[in-house]
């Protein structure tokens, strides 16, 4: 299990190491500016992007047939499944770190954008909802569509989570009533939501992958 999270980790580490360096750049223009519009920009650019990057992995994986060879190794085709899960979690992390320092930088020099600090933390969620929601849809679908299909697959899951995420954001805003836990409220319930649907979605994976023929 450990070596499978280790070369998936590695897997993403070629592209993640370029948009490391784009985030870099990006998080200097931001730090520099005083724009609440750039924030929401880089929070929402880092967290998704590196979470897309690591779902690119597992096309990458087929194209290069390594994901079949795996299927040849002493290893269970659930341990597969979940280093893919877990790897998924580990770069959501790294996404949501580079949003953090670069708004708790711009936050120390210009002060907080934002009409309340809390938005912040809706903001966070927000894209952490989307990254999970993401991967919920796409682990799935590729494994029951294959990998042929996984550009127009990746498509279709972050449009998706958007979608999804979109819609709870309505449906808080017609039930709660303004005030000031109501950020609060909303950004609990877009990551419990969102985490809910991702764990839900592992063992539909693994018995979608236990059934492929390879």
């Amino acid at each position: 299990m450990k070596g499978l999270l280790k070369n998936n980790f590695y897997a993403v580490c070629t592209n993640a190491k370029v948009f490391a360096a784009f985030m870099l750049l990006l998080g200097i223009f931001v730090v520099a500016v005083i724009s609440q519009s750039a924030q929401i920009a880089y929070v929402m650019t880092g967290i998704i992007g590196f979470s897309v990057n690591a779902i690119a992995v597992v096309k990458n994986e087929f194209a290069s047939k390594w994901g079949k060879y795996k299927l040849t190794l002493p290893v269970k085709r659930t341990d597969i499944i979940k280093s893919m899960f877990l790897n998924q979690l580990i770069w959501l992390f790294i996404g949501t770190f580079f949003a953090g320092i670069g708004m708790s930088l711009s936050w120390l020099l210009h002060g907080c954008s934002f009409d309340q600090p809390i938005d912040a933390l809706t903001m966070l969620a927000l894209g952490i909802s989307i990254s999970l929601f993401l991967g919920a849809i796409f682990f799935p679908l590729f494994y029951l569509g294959g990998e042929e299909r996984s550009e127009v697959f990746m498509i279709i899951s972050l449009l998706s989570a958007i979608g999804i995420d979109l819609v709870i954001i309505n449906i808080l805003n017609d039930i709660l009533e303004p005030g000031p836990t109501t950020p609060l409220l909303g950004a609990i319930t877009l990551l419990a939501s969102s985490l809910l649907i991702f764990t839900l979605s592992y063992p539909l994976t693994v018995a979608i992958f236990k059934q492929k023929d390879y």
